[in-house]
């Protein structure tokens, strides 16, 4: 369980507890609508974590097309192959699964990572890191626009 579950059960807590309490002091028909609340805020917690895990990967894929879309404009007679995190995988959990692996076939030592903003804009997030001065690295990395 990584921090952010973590958060996420202590605000469901924060918000059915309460619930639930106040529940507990009202008579019968107060008793009820408010359990029914409480379940019913669960049940949609519950959908929301099954459902969530599909959403991020439409947005990966729809994120993968748009870097390729972008590359194939910036790069033409490139070849290219993209990477995305296979987050579901035990040991992936703690990347970011939004962040595209672009290894280029003409450069293939040099990993650059690219990520796609709510606009639709491709940003170049990163590239190998090497002991060389970082002069002498930008200037030997063919894809940095």
């Amino acid at each position: 369980m990584g921090p952010h579950e973590l958060i996420e059960w202590m605000m469901l807590s924060a918000i059915v507890l309460p619930i639930i309490l106040i529940g507990l002091r009202l008579k019968s028909r107060g008793r009820m609508l408010m359990f029914s609340l409480a379940g019913i805020i669960c049940i949609a917690y519950g959908v929301l974590l099954s459902i969530h895990p599909y959403f991020i990967d439409q947005k990966i894929a729809y994120n993968a097309k748009q870097v390729e879309s972008y590359l194939e404009q910036t790069y033409p007679n490139e070849r290219f192959e993209l990477t995305t995190v296979p987050y579901w995988k035990e040991g992936y959990k703690h990347l970011n699964p939004y962040k595209i692996e672009v290894v280029f076939a003409n450069e293939a030592d040099a990993i650059y990572i690219y990520s796609v903003q709510d606009n639709g804009t491709v940003e170049l997030n990163g590239f190998p890191s090497t002991p060389e001065p970082l002069d002498e690295r930008l200037d030997g990395l063919k894809h940095m626009k």
